[in-house]
């Protein structure tokens, strides 16, 4: 039984802690089993779960497990078109919130769990119209590495042996861990959840707003450094653009709480002169590498092997090797994906992801899908965002930028020398209401157009992606370094073609 084997701690040690409350691992083992009997007794097979951070989240996500149903998580940063698109997907049978039902959900309320507050929503499914492997206990969907996130789907068992993994990994007597990123991320969710309570540790959770978030961007990083003050973890997870909001706070002065002695750094590469900066400020910073299909982390650089500007060693729970400069995985990964009967039950994943491994330690060099993983650790595919652009009318040619940074930018081409910058400005909001706030289009610039006698176009009109970006990298740099930046459009031939402007930003 899950509860007997994964929830290790004594019944009186505080498991979960949520704004000034607490529930001991005995009153998280009851909560977990009383909605676990709703669960089995109503004969639910498909749950989906819509909580921020809070006791809720965990004891909907354990109680599905624990009756052998499947939980699915439904990101709240995410769009309402794509929280539709994975209810449609998954066909739930019932949505489990503490919030107001969608309009898509029955009106019809069922209160699922008296220890915590968790309410139930019929759904309308057709459940003969899924297809999901056999063991499938969680489907976590992509953060929109397409415009329709696609549903990975994991065993209970793949969670729990990366869990056992971190926690031999966290080297500590005791664990505080202090959850910052929304548990429907599934690096918290393993990491920041199950390893802890696999310890015998203390997880602490917050809402969105007590960390300083809005949606899935940080608005107010002085919540945030409080936060990690008043809690006093010895973890947390972070993505690069929260260890670089670490990093400033330290440079005006704030000093790490000293029961903080493990930084997991990861969802996004992290550039080891950031690591070196944060290390120095001293922040126990130790990065990490992995993937959804792989069940969240695969490598991490820990106490006993940190070498900066590597990925660190395979965990104990998978194995790693290249193949063409690609790495694969082996040992411990998804079952396949929903809906795709040709990619269940794979022998291993080939990541996409460019490296080379020394003396057991995985550097990594690029990627081979054309995939953009923001600062945040959010999946852009820009052809998404970019199919859209292109759709406004306005645009002739576009590029979509966001690498490693908190927010998209564009370079743009329109379709005219007629359109006006404010046409774009228009085009461009519009579009943004249809995307997610970690896809949207924050800044850009008109340019040239892309052709063959310049290099950025082949002979059969596709844009040579990594040419353009490195030819314009001062512009991507500029759009991202100051918001008051004044761009020059390059004169181009022959000059109806184009329209030599200046655009102005920040007005």
């Amino acid at each position: 039984m899950l509860l007997e084997k994964y929830l290790t701690g004594d019944d009186a040690s505080v498991a979960l802690k949520h704004h000034g409350k607490s529930l001991t691992y005995r009153e998280l083992k009851d909560a977990i089993a009383q909605l676990a009997n709703w669960i089995t007794t109503n004969d639910v097979s498909r749950i989906a779960i819509a909580f921020d951070n809070s006791f809720a989240w965990v004891v909907a996500d354990l109680a599905c497990q624990q009756a052998e149903a499947c939980c699915v998580p439904l990101p709240l940063f995410f769009s309402e078109q794509q929280q539709q698109h994975i209810l449609s997907e998954s066909q739930c049978e019932y949505l489990l919130t503490d919030a107001e039902p969608p309009a898509f959900a029955s009106t019809t309320m069922k209160r699922v769990c008296k220890t915590v507050d968790i309410v139930g929503y019929a759904l309308t499914s057709d459940t003969t119209s899924v297809c999901m492997p056999n063991g499938t206990h969680k489907i976590t969907f992509t953060s929109g590495s397409t415009g329709a996130p696609k549903g990975v789907c994991l065993s209970s068992e793949s969670q729990w042996k990366v869990a056992q993994s971190i926690s031999k990994a966290f080297e500590q007597d005791y664990v505080n861990h202090l959850c910052l990123l929304p548990l429907s991320t599934l690096l918290e969710n393993i990491a920041g959840v199950y390893a802890p309570l696999l310890h015998g540790g203390t997880v602490q959770l917050a809402s969105a707003n007590a960390r300083g978030f809005e949606g899935s961007r940080l608005v107010n990083p002085q919540a945030l450094i409080g936060l990690i003050d008043s809690v006093q973890p010895t973890s947390v997870i972070l993505v690069p653009e929260l260890l670089m909001v670490l990093l400033h706070a330290c440079s005006q002065g704030w000093v790490p709480p000293t029961s903080l002695s493990f930084i997991a750094v990861g969802g996004a590469h992290v550039s080891p002169v950031l690591l070196a900066q944060a290390q120095a400020k001293g922040l126990p910073v130790y990065e990490g590498y992995g993937l959804s299909e792989a069940v969240s982390v695969s490598t991490l650089n820990t106490g006993q092997c940190n070498v900066v500007g590597t990925a660190g060693k395979a965990l104990g729970h998978n194995a790693l090797h290249i193949d063409n400069g690609e790495v694969v995985i082996t040992g411990n990964h998804f079952l396949g994906y929903l809906n795709q009967v040709e990619s269940f039950y794979p022998a291993y994943v080939r990541t996409g992801d460019l490296g080379v491994i020394n003396d057991g330690v995985l550097t990594l060099s690029g990627r081979k899908k054309n995939i953009m993983v923001n600062s945040a650790g959010r999946n852009v595919s820009p052809e998404w965002i970019e199919s859209l652009l292109m759709g406004s009318g306005v645009l002739r040619q576009v590029v979509v930028f966001c690498e490693a940074r908190p927010h998209c930018v564009a370079l743009l081409v329109p379709a005219s020398p007629h359109i006006s910058i404010d046409g774009i400005h228009k085009a461009i909001a519009l579009i943004n209401q249809q995307l997610p706030d970690y896809a949207q289009i924050e800044n850009f610039d008109v340019v040239a157009p892309f052709t063959p006698e310049n290099g950025l176009l082949t002979q059969t009109g596709k844009i040579k992606r990594d040419d353009v970006i490195t030819h314009y990298s001062g512009t991507i740099a500029a759009l991202y370094r100051d918001p008051q930046f004044i761009s020059h459009t390059e004169t181009c031939t022959p000059p109806e073609s184009c329209a030599t402007q200046t655009i102005t930003f920040g007005e």
